[in-house]
């Protein structure tokens, strides 16, 4: 089914790509991207309230680029695969338990399986030490379980509230685990490398 103009098969209104105008486009969005923008600055702060762990365990930044590409990535694939199911009629607000439960287990085995990738090169290799590697390794099931709820979870808020879901779910979802990812990973080095 190919959605046009009017409303969606969930009564979300679905202006006509075509037609709209730059303008309207730039006040669509330009709200929720100053909104993500701030969020965004809170990432740095988290990282400036960790700087003194960072100072101790240098091996730790280097996965700082891992860790949040990974959590907007894998977000962001729950983003799609959700707009797409909701576009579809296969999901709406209704099945909010149903696309959560499945979001958290696809996230944690995907962030598991690469996570097992990380402690086993670190293991190999001496870029890094294992319990950097460990640290990763326990990180990232968790960062991708939490952005692969968020992906699943903001598409259909957005849906039950009247929001367009494209417009402001998979941003959201980025910024949010930017920060939030950044914040379960400094705090699970803190506890593994017993900083």
């Amino acid at each position: 089914m190919v959605l046009s103009h009017g409303d969606d098969d969930n009564g979300v209104p679905v202006a006509d790509y075509m037609k709209e105008g730059v303008m309207k486009t730039v006040k669509q969005r330009g709200g929720w991207l100053l909104v993500f923008f701030f969020g965004l600055i809170l990432a740095a702060v988290v990282v400036e309230r960790f700087e003194d762990m960072l100072k101790k365990e240098v091996e730790l930044s280097y996965f700082v680029p891992l860790l949040i590409g990974h959590g907007g990535n894998t977000g962001s694939q729950s983003v799609a695969t959700v707009i797409r199911a909701i576009a579809l009629g296969h999901v709406g607000p209704r099945n909010l338990v149903f696309v959560l439960r499945k979001e958290l287990a696809a996230g944690f085995i995907m962030g598991s399986g690469l996570g097992m990738v990380i402690f086993a090169l670190s293991l190999w290799w001496d870029g890094f030490s294992p319990q950097v590697g460990m640290t990763v390794a326990i990180s990232l099931p968790i960062v991708s379980l939490w952005a692969n709820m968020l992906g699943g979870l903001f598409p259909l808020v957005a849906v039950f509230f009247g929001y367009t879901p494209a417009v402001t779910s998979a941003p959201l979802m980025t910024t949010v685990v930017d920060s939030s990812g950044l914040i379960i990973y400094f705090l699970i080095a803190k506890w593994v490398l017993k900083l």
